[in-house]
C-alpha cells in the first residue's frame, strides 16, 4: 500500500498563521489477469513539513501536536 498525493488545503489557524495541509490517499495495487487494478483507500492529512492533522469538519482541521484549529481558505 502506498500513499498518493491528492491535493492541498490552505487555511488560517486560530493563532493567525497561514498553514498548508497536504492530503494523501492510501492506494493499493493488485495484479489480475486483466492488468493492474488500483483501489483507493482512506484519505489522511499532514502538515506541509510533517506532523499529523485531524479533520474536525469540512471546513476545519486540527493540528495534532499543538491543538491549533485551522479554518479552510482554499483547497485543491
Amino acid at each position: 500500500m502506498a500513499d498518493k498525493y491528492v491535493g492541498k488545503i490552505v487555511g488560517l489557524g486560530t493563532d493567525n498563521v497561514s498553514y498548508i495541509i497536504n492530503i494523501y490517499q492510501d492506494e493499493t495495487v493488485e495484479r489480475s489477469p486483466h492488468g493492474m487494478i488500483r483501489h483507493a483507500g482512506l484519505k489522511h492529512f499532514e502538515m506541509q513539513f510533517g506532523g499529523a492533522v485531524h479533520k474536525v469538519s469540512e471546513s476545519e482541521y486540527e493540528i495534532a501536536a499543538t491543538g491549533v484549529r485551522v479554518t479552510v481558505q482554499d483547497g485543491d
